[in-house]
C-alpha cells in the first residue's frame, strides 16, 4: 500500500472520496504510475462498463487495477 502522488490524485474522477476506483497503471517496464480512473459506480455506471471504457483512453500495455482509498484524520 502507498500514498497517491499529487498527479495521481487529480487523474482520478470522483477523488477525494473513500471507496474503490477502477484505474489504469503503467506497464511493469516503468515505475508503477497510476494514469487515471474513476470511482466505482460513478454516475450509476457498472464496474464492467467502466473497466471496458478505460482501455480506450490509455496506452497499450497499461494494466487495469482496483485502487482503494480511505482518508484518515490527521493527528495533531
Amino acid at each position: 500500500m502507498r500514498r497517491l502522488e499529487d498527479y495521481e490524485e487529480v487523474a482520478l474522477i470522483g477523488y477525494p472520496c473513500d471507496g474503490d476506483y477502477i484505474a489504469m497503471m503503467t506497464s511493469g517496464e516503468q515505475e508503477n504510475w497510476l494514469l487515471g480512473g474513476e470511482l466505482c459506480g460513478w454516475n450509476g455506471a457498472g464496474l464492467a462498463d467502466q473497466a471496458a471504457a478505460l482501455h480506450r483512453y490509455y496506452p497499450q500495455g497499461s494494466r487495469l487495477v482496483l485502487a482503494t482509498t480511505q482518508f484518515r484524520a490527521a493527528t495533531p
